[in-house]
């Protein structure tokens, strides 16, 4: 999905941000503010926005030495949202439908996302948890993916953000109790990106307990099919039966690439927002074989 176009300004707005904080010098700034907009100007159409921003990343990583810029706050929310979790599934005890209300409550994690909020807290977490939870999902996707797993022998389940991934092991291990003959793997980023989690980020949430973790293999906020490594593309192409893919980074670099994925995210964009005609926050929860990805060419 090439949405990069709609996306520049936010990108070198992310870029000016980062770049106030940790560059102190205005002539460097100067230089590093060229170097992304010669970066803007040269990326090919194709290019997804998650490939744009790593390419920006790239060039204050070279130019500042620091190579995780949300090293604090990933360790922060992990901790933060680490302690929610047994209050969060104890809510999950009275539910009607416990696995559905767990996709809700994967969904509702997506919203700590430092690429495309400036600021998150933990009121607003617990904000976006029960909206999510008392949002109606189609039931025609959810009975599409309980279908899938229960026929599937390998479940590739491609996570997103530090802090999101205690709401994803939640979900993982209702899949894990649900469909015990299924082999589950969890994908992260191959190296920091933004404040997407990485295996250690995984580990210390304990989402090994139910999953083999595993990395894409870049630094990419996305999955980029051309960019990720080749033990990765083993466990996409070759083992997989079902894909779920967390987040906006992940739906805009693999929708309309034809695989068996269900997409779960919330829409945090508010030109997402405004093109597809929903509210922000509000839970997308699609299957790639419904979609026409040509309906998504605005974004």
């Amino acid at each position: 999905m090439n949405s990069h176009v709609d996306c520049i300004a936010c990108i070198i707005n992310k870029a000016n941000q980062l770049a106030d904080k940790y560059i102190q010098d205005k002539k460097v700034k100067y230089e590093f503010m060229n170097k992304v907009l010669l970066e803007v100007t040269q990326i090919k159409y194709s290019k997804t926005a998650p490939y744009l921003c790593a390419r920006v990343m790239r060039i204050l990583q070279d130019m500042t030495g620091i190579e995780d810029f949300y090293e604090e706050e990933k360790n922060l929310f992990n901790k933060k949202l680490l302690s929610m979790e047994t209050d969060i599934k104890k809510s999950l005890l009275d539910s009607q439908n416990r696995f559905l209300d767990a996709i809700k409550i994967a969904m509702a994690g997506n919203v700590v996302d430092f690429g495309a909020l400036d600021d998150i807290s933990i009121e607003l977490v617990e904000e976006i948890i029960s909206k999510s939870l008392k949002t109606e999902l189609s039931l025609d996707v959810y009975e599409k993916l309980n279908q899938q797993l229960s026929s599937a022998q390998v479940l590739l389940y491609i996570g997103d953000n530090t802090g999101e991934i205690v709401f994803d092991k939640i979900f993982i291990e209702e899949i894990y109790n649900k469909y015990k003959d299924l082999e589950i793997y969890f994908a992260t980023r191959g190296k920091p990106a933004l404040n997407d989690a990485t295996e250690k980020d995984a580990y210390f949430i304990g989402i090994d307990k139910y999953a083999k973790i595993i990395n894409n293999g870049t630094d990419i906020p996305g999955t980029d099919l051309e960019e990720v490594s080749d033990d990765f593309k083993k466990i996409y192409y070759n083992k997989a039966d079902v894909i779920i893919s967390k987040g906006q980074g992940n739906f805009e670099t693999l929708l309309g690439c034809g695989d068996n994925i269900f997409y779960l995210l919330l829409c945090k964009c508010s030109m997402l927002s405004e093109r597809l005609n929903i509210d922000r926050f509000q839970p997308i929860f699609l299957y790639e074989m419904d979609v026409d990805s040509k309906d998504f060419d605005i974004i």
